[in-house]
């Protein structure tokens, strides 16, 4: 394993959540690591999920990743929530909830236990610009836990990919968001999506050489079709902007700061 490869390192963004809802139902989700980096050696880490996964739960977990000399190990170690979880995460209107994680992080490292982890932050969210050079169809990757599926054995998520269905720079029927042509499954809520081109890449003036990473957003709903015999999917997935989302973030951390 090259831990330097860009897309390896995807891989450890993102870990699961399992919560147990008030009328005793069991579900899935994945989470993120997100850090609102303030300079070169100062960052706030948070966890970054839908809020629907963690709306009525009364308990749960999420699974972390433990490191050994700097790099990541096939075990894992469980941090238990209850549902206070939720509390006042929630990023405005939009169907996510942030989570401090700093007090987790530091309670673990005096317990001598090392999580291994890398953060997505404010650095790899499209500009306005860059946004407006997309193609309307530009190829998606996202990771995490589709129907709670992942590498047990390994302790690592599932990578999938797929196209653009919507603009990310239209607004879906006036939403901050926009649709994927993807696999998208119950589990897969709260995955972090990205444009990641390696060698080449599509421009308006042709194709670039070189890579490409960008964060343009988060997975928040599949898509389904009712019909006689039940419902289906569409294999359409709904993602929150990603530009949307660090809006209200900026704020929480604002609010974060005024109460300590």
């Amino acid at each position: 394993m090259d831990i330097n490869d860009i897309s390896t390192q995807l891989l450890y963004t993102t870990v699961p959540i399992y919560a147990k809802k008030n009328d005793g139902s069991l579900s899935s989700g994945t989470g993120f690591m997100f850090s609102v980096r303030e300079d070169d050696t100062t960052s706030i880490p948070l966890l970054i999920t839908n809020y629907h996964v963690l709306e009525n739960s009364v308990a749960g977990f999420v699974e972390l990743h433990i490191g050994e000399n700097g790099l990541p190990t096939d075990k894992s170690t469980r941090i238990q929530f209850d549902n206070s979880i939720i509390g006042s995460n929630k990023l405005g209107d939009l169907d996510l909830v942030a989570v401090p994680m700093a007090a987790t992080l530091m309670d673990l490292q005096n317990k001598n236990i090392s999580i291994f982890f890398r953060s997505v932050d404010q650095k790899m969210i499209p500009t306005n610009e860059q946004c407006k050079n997309f193609s309307a169809i530009e190829n998606i990757t996202f990771i995490g836990y589709p129907s709670g599926l992942y590498d047990e054995r390994n302790k690592i998520s599932i990578i999938r990919q797929g196209i653009t269905a919507t603009p990310i720079w239209n607004n879906f029927r006036g939403e901050k968001a926009f649709l994927i042509d993807a696999g998208v499954f119950p589990g897969s809520s709260g995955s972090p999506v990205f444009i990641y081109n390696q060698g080449t890449y599509p421009d308006k003036n042709g194709i670039i050489l070189g890579n490409r990473l960008l964060f343009v957003g988060i997975i928040s709903q599949t898509m389904l079709r009712d019909n006689t015999t039940g419902k289906s999917f569409l294999n359409l997935g709904k993602v929150i902007n990603s530009s949307a989302m660090y809006y209200e973030l900026d704020k929480f951390i604002r609010n974060l700061k005024a109460e300590q």
